[in-house]
Order: C-alpha cells, then structure tokens, then sequence
C-alpha cells in the first residue's frame, strides 16, 4: 500500500508543464514531444499492459522537500527552482532548453503519519549532459541517475494526486509480487503542458528489483 501525502492539485503544474520546442529526435518515442528525453529500452510487456523498461544513465536537476503534507504552494515553488534553473539561474546565466518528464520522485515514509520526502526533476539536454552548468541557488542540484530497470505503467488524461497513487497502486497489484519492486519510493511522470487537451501521456514507475 502507498500512502497518499500529496494534495489533489498537486500535478496540475509540476507534472503537467512541458515547453515546446522545435528540435526533431525520431529516436525518441512520440509522447516525449521532440524534446529530449531519458533513452530506455523496452524489456518486456506484459499483458495487463504495463512494461518493464531499463533506462540508460542520465544527469537531471532536482530539487527536494521533506514533509508531512505536500501543498499546491510547495510543488509551484519547486518547480519554479528549477524552471529559473533552466532560465539561467545557472553558472553559464544561459537558457536550457526544456527536456521531458517533468519526474517526480517520492521516498515515502513508513505510515500516513510520517513526513515524505519529494524530489522534482528535469532531465539535463543531452548537448549539455558531460559539460552541465551547476545551479546557483544552493536548493538546486545536480543528479547522476544511473542506469536502472523500472516497470511503467501508462495512461492518459490529465490526472490529479489522486489519480497518480491510484495508477501506483494498479501497477503495484498488476504486479503482485513485492518483492519484484522497490517498496521505499516511486516515481510519476508527466510529459505534456497543462493546455494539451487530447493524447496526453503519464506514467508511474516502480524501480524493478
């Protein structure tokens, strides 16, 4: 069981923005929207629908929270840090292109009344992945994330919290056996701006084990 510390409005934003821009990358899968992406491999599907992917390592730019309770107020203001990161709030004062998902990692804590520590991530461009500019503002960091296999399950819409613990939760039961999957943190990802309407795309993803 996943415990819910998030707010209903909670992916309206961090979840939901994607900039567009106008560079072409066929090798990444449509739902990334020609932005750069973390490159994966499909490992296998399965019939309930979910997938197990392994995912090359990658840098990304994060910055975290602890709390027992995440408010609309939070998740604007981490987002925001790393949007002024990506602005030029970095050691080269230059613009970063945006890159997809919007990813956000939760470590949650042992039972409904502990706090949850929340990480939002962007992916570093992959012009700018050996060479990156560091952040200026001490809360902001820089994250290797080394090559990992994660079961994924998809689905559209433009969901709340709620709905993203409740696609966990499937895909924890398509699963079935725990000890497939990492327990101590998941992670949701979002990949379109909060104005498309049609053919959106969000996952969740369990670590596989």
């Amino acid at each position: 069981m996943f415990y819910l510390a998030l707010t209903s409005c909670l992916f309206t934003l961090a979840l939901g923005f994607v900039a567009h821009e106008s560079h072409a990358h066929a090798h990444l899968p449509g739902f990334c929207n020609n932005l750069d992406c973390p490159r994966f491999s499909v490992l296998q599907t399965y019939k309930e629908g979910y997938e197990l992917r392994q995912y090359e390592s990658s840098k990304w730019v994060m910055t975290n929270l602890t709390a027992m309770i995440f408010t609309d107020d939070d998740d604007k203001e981490m987002f925001d840090k790393l949007f002024y990161y990506i602005s030029g709030n970095n050691s080269i004062h230059s613009k970063i292109p945006m890159t997809a998902p919007v990813l956000r990692e939760v470590i949650h804590g042992p039972g409904p009344a502990c706090e949850s520590t929340f990480m939002t991530h962007f992916m570093i461009p992959f012009s700018l992945q050996s060479n990156t500019p560091t952040p200026t503002d001490p809360r902001v960091y820089l994250r290797e994330v080394p090559t990992m296999k994660v079961f994924v399950r998809s689905f559209g819409g433009k969901p709340t919290a709620e709905d993203y613990m409740n696609e966990l939760q499937t895909l924890a039961d398509q699963i079935g056996d725990s000890a497939r999957y990492e327990n101590a943190y998941y992670f949701f990802a979002g990949y379109d701006s909060p104005y498309k309407v049609s053919d959106r795309h969000n996952e969740v993803w369990l670590k596989a084990l």
